[in-house]
């Protein structure tokens, strides 16, 4: 079955430190099937090395990539990206810096991050 061409979606994300805020708009290309995750490493990797969030598992075991979409927390690993996403720290008093916060008591989380995207 042949590929489909990528869409290009538009993603907010709330950046900032403590009480800083701005709003950051990215136009990111996605295949069906891209994570929120994947949408904030193509950001990290193609369009912006300054933005900070966490990552580890990648399949939704340890929420360490815990954010909200939309106003809903979710794992970013496991929700699919959508066009029109707004992106911010899961907790706002936790927020260290754009989408990095501190993290929960994480059942089953081994106490190191494989990435911290700063």
């Amino acid at each position: 079955m042949p590929r489909s061409e990528p869409r290009v979606i538009t993603v907010r994300i709330r950046r900032g430190a403590g009480q800083e805020n701005e709003l950051a708009t990215y136009q990111v290309p996605v295949e069906a099937g891209v994570s929120v995750l994947g949408v904030l490493l193509h950001i990290y990797d193609h369009l912006d090395t300054t933005l900070a969030f966490h990552c580890s598992c990648r399949i939704g075991l340890c929420s360490a990539c815990l954010v909200r979409v939309n106003g809903k927390v979710v794992r970013a690993c496991t929700t699919l990206a959508d066009d029109n996403m707004l992106i911010e720290p899961y907790k706002d008093a936790a927020r260290i810096r754009d989408l990095a916060a501190e993290l929960p008591s994480l059942v089953g989380y081994s106490g190191r991050l494989h990435e911290v995207r700063r």
